[in-house]
């Protein structure tokens, strides 16, 4: 059975979601959550705190055990479940496996990553597109723009378009497109509905051919516009765009809103690249999360250079303007240059939008030729952590992981090779991190840590869908030692989960006693791997807050090795306004005192995260450490202009006290094989007049979900966004306690604390 809430494979007997523990919750496929279902059976909204009504906790500051907070939602015990990004892509579990079934496992056999041969003096294959020079290049782009919602939700595809036609072209550069997967254009002349190719001539759009409805994110389809493209417009130098949403090494490229269950996962386009015959000079994702090492490798026989993003990518996403006039200036431009005007317009071009634009862009160019010897060093030095996994250094590896620089908010496993790599400090590191920069020829970024020009795929956060990564990729034949230490990695990280002594929300929530965490149905599973390894795990049945009343406060004693297994601490709060509690949410801000004690002090502050000077339901996200400061993100749950459910990001950057709204993203249900599905670009911005409902959700005094709610006043947009702030919650009582998360990404709550008012 599909988990409705969080998309995850569970038994058919199944009470609870193995992944989110929701309950009563299965059906065929997961259920997308409703619009502006937050006022249930007509109810009014939740009112305000009522003095004198409900539960009242003995005493100020007395601790309440048996109630441990559900911090992000209804019933999640094993772990909260992650708000979404806009993940238009929803694939049938049956259709991929059988998509996995059929194509055979060595497509690529023939010369695949081979030394030797056509070399150049560095041991490297040549670049397979031979630039003649002196301007005498003829050039074909071809840009393959699936359009989705970007286009029909806000026109992204047709500004972009407009950019092309601006270019000076000149008379050796064909720039051939590709439109459709979109329901509606701005763009005059484009069908809704249809898949049609055009060229771009004297600053026009020139009809070539319409295709009707039809898919685009097929492999077939890519063959025919490739085909398509050389055989009308050869050239000597070919440059393939892919514009639309990214999902990363695991979920490929594009949302097509005709097609909502078809994506083009790396197997796809290797098959794609491969049929067609064509070398390229250059391929470029205008797409989320594509600059990856699974990527580059894919991409290594049939082009020469890859543009794309670490991170995910603004609305606006390229300037073509500034890069096709570069290209028609000089037809023999080396491709680096190229690809270093692609990064720089990029990123001034999205700068542009200033504080609340895109503030971790990211773009490199790669030179593909050197990415079997990356791969190479890549293996080896996985294959020195596996040996270091069987020395007992687990924690050194999980660590870095959790501290290496992550993408999307780490809802991806997608982390950045040379940071992980520098924390890890295995042997061969240095050998790694030369090659990968060798192979980055180009990298920039306004991102504020971490980040060199490529990253990986890692499993650590969603075991679930570790077994497609593995069955994906070893289609194009990437895996090996990467592999055996990835295998032996997931095995300790669940027997990690499986030995825990976590505090769970189940037992709490339902009286119940609490499933283990349960791997053992998957088929990287490995009891032997499991069984034989000696975890170092905190012993959370053995922790208690304790009262300091020479302070006034209260705190949970932690050991120097207890924290040296933590690799996330954030503080949860729930207000009490007396019939039951509203869930505020969680924050990344915690102390601990001179004896490394976690310090549970909500009543000295008593405030809370505010829009506009309205308290709201904060959930932190991710936490950005750098030499000069540390970036705090996190999102707040609301409903725009009655009808679309949002999260609204906020981030604080350390340049002043006060944070700032960065924009919003679309709630949406996630891909059917239990992960992410591919990734809205950047952020939406609110424009003036829209409005806004925070949501919140409500539980009993006995920790029982009871509904979502909107919560407080409608906030209208003016010509500012509302400023975002601290403000004092009030005189009503508040339960603190916090969520602990370890290396084996175990998490668990301490007891919850009553703060009875500002009086205490």
């Amino acid at each position: 059975m599909y988990c409705a809430k969080c998309g995850a494979t569970n038994p058919d007997d199944a009470s609870f979601c193995q992944k989110c523990g929701a309950s009563s919750a299965f059906g065929s496929a997961p259920k997308p959550p409703a619009s502006n279902s937050y006022i249930q059976n007509g109810e009014p909204p939740r009112p305000g705190p009522a003095p004198g009504q409900g539960f009242n906790p003995p005493g100020p500051g007395a601790p309440v055990p048996p109630f441990y907070p559900p911090a992000y939602g209804p019933g999640a015990p094993i772990m909260p479940p992650r708000r979404q990004r806009k993940a238009s892509f929803v694939a049938g579990g049956i259709i991929l496996g059988l998509f996995i079934l059929l194509i055979p496992i060595l497509i690529l056999l023939s010369n695949r990553h081979v030394f030797g041969g056509n070399e150049t003096a560095d041991g490297f294959r040549n670049n397979y597109t031979e630039i003649l020079g002196g301007g005498r290049d003829t050039v074909t782009v071809m840009v393959y723009v699936c359009g989705s919602d970007l286009e029909s939700d806000g026109g992204c595809g047709t500004i972009d378009l407009n950019e092309m036609l601006e270019a000076d072209l000149g008379d050796n550069v064909n720039v051939i497109v590709e439109t459709g997967g979109c329901r509606s254009w701005d763009m005059p002349g484009i069908k809704d509905g249809a898949v049609q190719r055009w060229a771009i001539e004297n600053h026009q759009l020139v009809p070539l051919q319409d295709l009707g409805k039809t898919g685009m994110l097929n492999a077939q389809q890519l063959v025919d516009f490739i085909s398509f493209a050389k055989d009308r417009y050869p050239a000597n130098r070919y440059e393939l765009v892919f514009w639309d949403h990214g999902g990363g090494s695991l979920y490929g490229y594009g949302s097509d809103e005709l097609y909502p269950d078809s994506v083009l996962f790396l197997s796809d386009m290797a098959t794609a690249l491969q049929n067609s015959g064509v070398k390229f000079d250059m391929i470029g994702f205008d797409a989320c999360l594509m600059g990856t090492i699974e990527t580059a490798y894919m991409l290594e026989p049939y082009a020469d250079y890859l543009v794309g993003s670490e991170e995910t990518e603004p609305a606006d996403g390229w300037d073509y303007t500034t890069w096709l006039n570069a290209l028609g200036q000089n037809t023999s431009i080396d491709t680096v240059s190229l690809g270093q005007i692609i990064v720089d317009s990029f990123l001034k071009q999205n700068a542009d939008s200033g504080k609340n634009g895109s503030p971790d862009s990211t773009l490199s160019v790669v030179a593909l030729r050197e990415i079997p010897y990356v791969y190479e060093t890549l293996c080896s030095y996985m294959s020195n952590a596996t040996t270091a996994l069987s020395n007992q250094e687990f924690k050194t590896i999980s660590t870095a992981v959790s501290r290496s620089r992550a993408f999307a908010e780490g809802d991806y496993d997608l982390i950045d090779i040379v940071d992980f790599t520098t924390r890890s400090n295995l042997d061969g590191k240095d050998e790694l991190v030369t090659a990968l920069q060798s192979a980055v020829k180009y990298s920039n970024s306004t991102a504020r840590t971490g980040v060199y020009g490529l990253s990986m795929y890692f499993p650590y956060k969603d075991l679930s869908v570790y077994g497609y990564a593995k069955k994906i990729f070893a289609q194009f034949g990437y895996g090996g030692e990467i592999y055996q230490f990835y295998d032996k990695f997931v095995n300790i990280l669940a027997g990690g989960q499986k030995n825990s002594t976590t505090r769970s929300l189940k037992e709490n929530l339902t009286g119940q006693t609490d499933a283990e965490t349960d791997y053992s149905s998957f088929d990287w599973y490995d009891n032997t791997a499991v069984d034989n390894y000696t975890y170092d795990n905190i012993n959370y049945t053995e922790l208690s807050v304790i009262e300091d009343a020479s302070k006034g406060n209260w705190y949970l004693p932690l050991s120097d090795e207890d924290w040296d297994l933590l690799t996330d601490v954030q503080m949860q709060i729930l207000l009490d306004d007396g019939g039951g509690y509203i869930d505020l949410g969680s924050d990344q801000y915690y102390e601990k005192d001179d004896q490394g004690n976690l310090i549970l002090n909500f009543g000295a502050d008593y405030t809370w995260v505010a829009i506009g000077g309205q308290i709201v339901c904060y959930y932190a996200e991710e936490t950005i450490q750098r030499d000069d400061m540390t970036v705090f993100i996190g999102y707040v749950p609301a409903v725009l202009n009655g009808q679309t459910d949002i999260d609204i990001i906020l981030e604080w950057d350390g340049k002043d006290a006060d944070g700032y709204i960065a924009g919003y993203r679309l709630v949406d249900s996630t891909s059917s094989i239990g992960g992410e599905g591919t990734v809205g670009k950047g952020y939406k911005q609110f424009s003036k007049g829209d409005k806004i409902d925070f949501i919140c959700d409500y539980y009993t005094y006995k920790g029982k979900y009871d509904s979502s709610y909107y919560f407080g006043d409608t906030l209208v947009i003016g010509n500012e966004l509302p400023a975002v702030t601290y403000e004092d919650v009030g005189d009503s009582p508040v339960l603190e306690c916090y969520m602990l998360t370890d290396i084996y990404h175990n998490q668990s709550w301490t007891q919850t604390v009553k703060f009875d008012g500002k009086t205490t």
